[in-house]
């Protein structure tokens, strides 16, 4: 699908993604580096790093990966401190790293449920936090901004109940706040923009395809505003709008995608997957 961005718009910005070697973490660092910023992608499986890199540099695109885990501090001061030492400097980053599955509370181990917390809230702070003494410096220097630019990638599952999805929903919750609360204080202090984006359902994702079969698919569509699903490219785009120009003035931007917003549709899709998982996962 053709942007409607110009390909120059982040020419001279470097980026870090967390989580950008596959998924939606991986088709922000391509759009990103499609659109003229040098992008690094963090990820804990090199083999999955190497293939994702290998991928971008073969369309003329300026990419590393740093192989790394969010939740661990030394992880994300090594992995921060290496994409400044190969692009010399950050203005971008992008905490996209995140851990999922299907459990019902009663099945679910308070480790299980730590471990997403950790990858998803904790590992989005500790990448911020590591992040802020190079994204403090200054980042996208045009306009009112002269700090750099963070994105989470949050959720939609945190806005109403969802089943088997309660580690998800607080995680993102989490998240969510965070977002506001750096939004608020670095912001004032330091000319950061943080910003969040919360994709709804998003095709070609393997938790589309495991919650929204072929067959529940138009029912499903019916109940978006849109009439349709989104597309990683749609959230992608998101991410460029906000680390463009266009975007400077956007903080504590709790960006939807895919069409799907909390209200009644919103409530009514959720209880159709409800129901969906309530048929897959009896109890």
């Amino acid at each position: 699908m053709e942007s409607p961005f110009r390909a120059d718009v982040l020419k001279g910005k470097a980026a870090l993604v967390t989580g950008g070697g596959s998924g939606i973490g991986f088709e922000i660092a391509a759009q990103l580096a499609r659109h003229g910023a040098q992008v690094a992608i963090m990820g804990r499986r090199r083999e999955v790093l190497d293939k994702a890199v290998a991928v971008l540099r073969s369309q003329g695109l300026r990419a590393a990966g740093f192989d790394g885990d969010v939740r661990k501090q030394e992880d994300a001061a090594k992995v921060l401190a290496a994409t400044v030492e190969h692009f010399g400097k950050l203005d971008i980053l992008v905490n996209g790293a995140a851990g999922n599955f299907l459990a019902s509370p009663e099945d679910l181990t308070p480790k299980g449920f730590r471990t997403v917390l950790e990858i998803d809230t904790l590992g989005t702070y500790t990448m911020c936090h590591e992040a802020l003494k190079y994204l403090k410096r200054g980042g996208l220097g045009r306009g009112p901004s002269t700090g750099g630019l963070i994105i989470n990638i949050s959720a939609i599952q945190q806005y109403t109940a969802a089943w088997y999805q309660i580690h998800l929903s607080a995680a993102k919750a989490g998240v969510d706040s965070i977002t506001r609360s750096l939004a608020l204080e670095w912001g004032t202090d330091y000319d950061i923009r943080v910003n969040g984006i919360a994709p709804g359902p998003i095709q070609g994702t393997p938790g589309m395809r495991k919650l929204a079969p072929e067959e529940m698919n138009e029912k499903l569509q019916e109940l978006m505003p849109l009439f349709k699903y989104g597309d990683k490219w749609d959230v992608a785009m998101a991410a460029i709008y906000l680390a463009s120009d266009a975007g400077q003035l956007c903080f504590n931007f709790p960006c939807f995608t895919a069409g799907l917003s909390e209200g009644s549709n919103y409530t009514e899709f959720h209880l159709l997957l409800n129901i969906r998982l309530a048929e897959d996962y009896p109890q």
